[in-house]
């Protein structure tokens, strides 16, 4: 069974490019961003359903791990539209 922090491990082994294109995903098409990450996952040897996936993501949004991503332009601590599914 893999955990959170392989799951987080993961992730920040992402480079920038490819964690800003994931986030713009998730603020755009939710489904399409899933998929994406059940991907990255999956080529990291990491099997995850998509409830742990959400729980992870949501654990590290909430610890503020995304907040310096630039998403459309800006980080994503200060874009509008992140902040309002995401209020502090």
């Amino acid at each position: 069974m893999t955990s959170f922090n392989e799951f987080r491990k993961m992730i920040t082994n992402l480079n920038e490019e490819n964690l800003s294109e994931l986030c713009e995903t998730f603020l755009t098409d939710h489904e399409a961003a899933m998929e994406i990450l059940s991907k990255y996952c999956i080529d990291s040897g990491l099997i995850y359903n998509d409830t742990d996936i959400k729980d992870y993501m949501s654990k590290m949004h909430s610890n503020g791990e995304f907040d310096d991503i630039v998403c459309f332009g800006i980080e994503l601590s200060e874009n509008l539209l992140y902040k309002k599914f995401h209020p502090a």
